[in-house]
């Protein structure tokens, strides 16, 4: 009897451990909102709550809600997002309370399409969340889709929409979901040099790409990320070619989990079209439109599905024309297995054109025969140091903190008078007492802090990309998920640069 209930204990322990396995990540905060609508929609196995049913969560000063035959929209798997919309003809919030502190996305839906006098291909807003400016006069052409990511640390979140003058803002449909904290690390690896402080910052997903393979959908997603095909991305499509073996792919312990990437995106990939021939020597790039003047994060995926046995492939891999993985050895990566997925994360210097190339090429170590793979890729635009994805605008000023913004700018212009003053005074002194002075004194410099510290430490120095770069402090708000695309959404037709190019 004793062995009996011990088997029924392993056995019933047994399907608790697969189901959690299934099951997949399980979000603590997970807000849905399909705005506009009268009822609920699901949308592969999610519920988008109604919109009155989740009007607890806004503060709109006037009730506008809109809609459109579902005939006029391009059919594609969450098109039912995009039948109805909530305007906001003044400033509006939403206010969601955060069970568990972290990143989470911020996923916003837009369609624009005229409902009586609105036209909402012609509206002008701008959209804030915490410390950040994510969207700036921003307008909608297209069926488009935003993806950004923030590390929330209170219990609320407020995401503020502001009509710009003479307009109004819309919104479709809008998600507020947790994000496993193993997703975006604190620190990132660039060589010799280490950038921390990546929990303090916002991401907005730039690119999201599929290397060698189809477009993945969010159905096929732990966390409900769309990866677009690479073609289109390609410099010269003759250099490379596409591989695929999907069932190869083995998740391991401590390295990349499937909530990193899809088993879908590791096991097809991009490699060298080197045709047989052991003298080839060219590399496969890809270029992406990017917003110039900004840092990226570039995640890198890969695995190793190709080789029939281990330290065969070396290979380098670009970041413009930086070498930001030389004679990299998946094997070693990868602790001596074939087919395990792998990534590699990059925080790129400030981009100071609109195109960002990727590129990977042959290495020289060890004779290795000339290849190269990619699996996956990710782009994420950082935001700049007045805590901005658009631009150089900080953060419009919400009611509850216009006083202390008000202070600051009063503060800052006095102070600015006093020190003009000031710095009268003191040349006057110094020229009465130049012929006095010490000419072996040497000039010290206590930087002004803005957590009311002095310090001399200014940030991370990270010597990828176009060059050296001084990164913001840990306190200073800075890198947001960008998901570089007006999303053009045309029934997933490709080219895939329509789906995430902004």
């Amino acid at each position: 009897m004793g062995c009996f209930k011990f088997d029924l204990f392993i056995w019933v322990l047994s399907l608790l451990c697969l189901g959690l396995l299934c099951s997949g990540f399980v979000p603590a905060d997970n807000y849905l909102i399909d705005c506009g609508s009268l009822a609920n929609t699901t949308v592969g196995n999610r519920v988008f709550l109604a919109d009155n049913l989740a009007s607890k969560y806004l503060s709109s000063p006037k009730d506008v809600v809109a809609n459109v035959s579902l005939k006029s929209i391009t059919s594609f798997d969450d098109s039912p997002l995009y039948q109805t919309a909530r305007i906001f003809p003044e400033s509006s919030k939403y206010t969601f309370s955060i069970s568990h502190s972290g990143r989470h996305w911020i996923r916003l839906y837009f369609y624009p399409f005229v409902f009586g006098s609105y036209d909402l291909s012609k509206a002008k807003f701008s959209i804030s969340a915490q410390n950040f400016a994510l969207l700036t006069d921003f307008s909608v052409q297209n069926t488009t889709l935003k993806e950004f990511s923030v590390n929330v640390t209170s219990d609320s979140l407020v995401i503020t929409f502001t009509p710009s003058s003479n307009s109004f803002a819309f919104l479709n449909a809008i998600e507020v979901v947790s994000v496993p904290d193993q997703l975006i690390t604190d620190d990132v690896s660039s060589g010799s040099e280490k950038f921390q402080g990546l929990m303090n910052q916002a991401l907005e997903t730039a690119w999201r790409v599929n290397m060698g393979g189809p477009i993945v959908s969010f159905e096929n997603d732990t966390l409900w990320r769309t990866w677009v095909p690479d073609q289109s991305f390609l410099v010269n499509e003759n250099l490379a070619k596409d591989f695929s073996n999907i069932a190869a792919v083995k998740y391991d312990v401590g390295l990349a989990t499937e909530d990193i990437a899809p088993q879908t995106v590791y096991g097809t990939l991009t490699e060298m079209n080197s045709a047989d021939n052991p003298n080839s020597n060219f590399n496969v790039t890809w270029e992406f439109t990017v917003d110039p003047g900004f840092q990226y994060l570039v995640r890198f995926h890969f695995c190793d599905v190709v080789s029939k046995s281990l330290n065969q492939l070396y290979f380098n891999v670009y970041v413009d024309s930086s070498n930001v993985a030389p004679d990299l050895d998946l094997s070693t990566s990868t602790i001596n297995k074939l087919a395990v997925p792998y990534y590699l994360d990059i925080v790129t210097a400030s981009i100071v054109r609109n195109k960002l190339r990727i590129s990977i090429g042959p290495s020289a170590v060890n004779n290795a025969y000339p290849n190269a793979i990619l699996n996956g890729l990710e782009i994420m635009k950082m935001n700049n140091s007045a805590g901005s994805l658009s631009g150089t605008n900080s953060v419009s000023p919400s009611n509850s903190s216009s006083k202390s913004n008000v202070g600051v700018i009063v503060g800052a212009s006095v102070g600015s008078f006093i020190a003009v003053a000031l710095a009268g005074v003191l040349f006057v002194l110094c020229r009465r007492r130049k012929r006095l002075a010490d000419q072996g004194h040497s000039k010290t410099w206590s930087p002004f802090s803005m957590n009311g510290t002095n310090s001399h430490t200014m940030g991370t120095k990270v010597l990828v990309g176009d060059g050296s770069v001084d990164l913001p402090p840990h306190g200073h708000p800075s890198c947001v998920v960008h998901m570089m695309g007006d999303c053009e959404r045309k029934a997933y037709a490709y080219p895939a640069s329509d789906f995430y190019h902004m």
